[in-house]
């Protein structure tokens, strides 16, 4: 009611068709969306808006929401808590605009989710700002809001008729995006309100489509996830997840930085003893990897690289790995810049890194992520941010994503950018 006289120059009107729980034992019927109810098989495991303007009269019809009320919103609540709730409402009034000016952003439609996700981060930002009168949202609801936003990303895979395995494309009718680009578009609108959300009509954000080679079933068997060493593999022919990481983050940084010397990566035990390292206080060894200048070393903790490994993928052991890469960098091209500043920096070069290694057509790349890397360094920089956005150390959670998000697109360039600006 405040934003949308000031975006579109008309009032908002509420919803006409009302808000529908659904759940197996609902005995009052909930209307049809272009068929005569809608029952709960068709609203498992999702919300919706239903409502677009009839061209034949120009009015606006159906203009309601159902939601999945025994399974979803129990399952995010106890997940993520109730903040997950608003900013899946905050998603499909989102739509419920887009119906009230009749203007999808694009005939794909990923596109008019994004610029949904888009609204839904600019109401987040209003209440985590102070101004709503009955919601109050600190930093653990902003990247619990985050958290629900990639929990309900699309698949990267499904299979066909057959049974077999083919990649999804985010361009596909019904699309929602990955997390990597959900994410992204919910920060957009957080930090650029509405009226930023708006321009998506006409300038959508970039998608990063990246599919599975259906022709490698190996990969697709892995979930696309390398071996982490030679204990998870039989088969001499695949290089394990350290000497990829290793060969190609050599290949880089000695490509991007003039007289880089590749520094030796050691893994250490988690509860010790840990590597010397004067420059790094012990309190550091646990739960990480980081770059030790004196010995130019990378030092990261084996226990918890595994544990990310088994539970996100492969590519969460390749993000806190290359972040400890970038600060290499950092030092190398001789960077003057301490805690939070320089911490996030090394996450937007670890996005340059990675933009590098999205699968292009030259076919000469020698190492390239698959679908869902993105999201798993996403995931991980989630539960690696301080939960505190006011703590200049470590950068929160919804910091260290925008700038791996900036690298991802923008490569070095960006990141320099950054550090200059």
């Amino acid at each position: 009611a405040e934003q949308f006289p000031a975006l579109y120059g008309t009032d908002f009107a509420p919803l006409a068709g009302g808000v529908y729980a659904a759940y197996p034992e609902r005995i009052e019927s909930i209307p049809g969306c272009g068929t005569p109810e809608t029952t709960y098989l068709d609203v498992q495991g999702n919300a919706f808006y239903c409502g677009g303007i009839d061209p034949s009269t120009g009015q606006l019809v159906f203009d309601y929401m159902a939601y999945d009320d025994f399974q979803l919103i129990p399952d995010q609540v106890e997940a993520n808590g109730q903040v997950a709730v608003g900013v899946i409402f905050a998603h499909e009034f989102g739509h419920a605009i887009q119906a009230r000016v009749d203007k999808i952003t694009n005939d794909a439609t990923v596109f008019g989710e994004q610029q949904a996700d888009c609204f839904a981060g600019s109401w987040s930002a209003h209440v985590q700002r102070g101004e709503s009168a009955t919601l109050v949202f600190g930093d653990d609801e902003v990247r619990a809001g985050l958290t629900a936003m990639i929990e309900i990303a699309d698949p990267l895979i499904i299979t066909d008729e057959n049974g077999q395995p083919i990649s999804i494309d985010v361009l596909q009718d019904g699309a929602h995006g990955t997390a990597f680009d959900r994410v992204g578009a919910f920060e957009h609108g957080f930090l650029g309100g509405a009226a930023a959300c708006k321009e998506l009509e006409e300038a959508p954000l970039p998608l990063l489509n990246i599919k599975f080679d259906t022709t490698d079933t190996s990969d697709i068997e892995r979930g696309g996830n390398t071996p982490y060493d030679g204990d998870e593999t039989t088969d001499p022919v695949i290089p394990t997840l350290q000497t990829l990481l290793v060969d190609d983050l050599t290949r880089f940084w000695t490509g991007a930085v003039d007289g880089f010397v590749a520094p030796t990566v050691v893994a250490y035990e988690h509860d010790g003893p840990y590597p010397e390292c004067g420059d790094v206080d012990e309190s550091a060894f646990p739960f990480g990897a980081f770059y030790c200048p004196s010995t130019n070393e990378i030092l990261y903790d084996d226990g918890f690289a595994r544990a990310l490994f088994r539970t996100y993928g492969d590519f969460s052991v390749g993000y806190i790995v290359s972040n400890a890469w970038s600060d290499a960098a950092q030092t190398a091209i001789g960077s003057s810049l301490t805690g939070e500043q320089r911490v996030l920096i090394n996450e937007c070069l670890t996005g340059a890194w990675t933009q590098d290694i999205i699968p292009n057509d030259s076919g000469t790349q020698p190492f390239v992520i698959s679908p869902g890397d993105l999201d798993e360094a996403v995931q991980t920089a989630l539960i690696l941010g301080t939960e505190d956005i006011s703590d200049n150390q470590m950068g929160s959670a919804f910091e260290k994503i925008e700038f791996f998000r900036a690298g991802v697109l923008g490569g070095v360039a960006e990141c320099n950018s950054r550090i200059t600006g």
